[in-house]
């Protein structure tokens, strides 16, 4: 497995690419609120068919958490857009293989 660099500053939008969810294939969406005050949080989906609404929480200040994509998209091909009222940290882990590899990378921060 493999990590990328870290985010150099948290954002309100990220945009991650590439990953799977048919296969064996497990790809995680990762957020970060490293604020004082709560970030609503959505996710949207963007696959071959066209995007896809995904889901959306509030997250606690100082807190992070995981979405499986498995569980709300099945594609060979998708990627996420998270946007957050607050600026956060977002990250992509995927996984293959019955989990013998895995990498991960921050997205792209307008």
């Amino acid at each position: 497995g493999h990590d990328s660099i870290g985010a150099t500053a948290p954002s309100d939008t990220w945009y991650l690419a590439e990953g799977c969810t048919q296969g064996g294939m497990e790809t995680f969406v990762l957020v970060q609120n490293p604020n004082k005050t709560e970030a609503n949080v959505s996710l949207i989906f963007m696959t071959s068919e066209g995007p896809r609404e995904g889901p959306s929480m509030t997250l606690a200040p100082n807190s992070r958490f995981t979405w499986k994509l498995n569980d709300f998209v099945t594609s060979w091909n998708v990627s996420t857009e998270v946007k957050s009222n607050q600026a956060v940290v977002a990250e992509r882990a995927m996984y293959g293989n019955n989990r013998s590899w895995g990498h991960d990378s921050i997205g792209y921060a307008p």
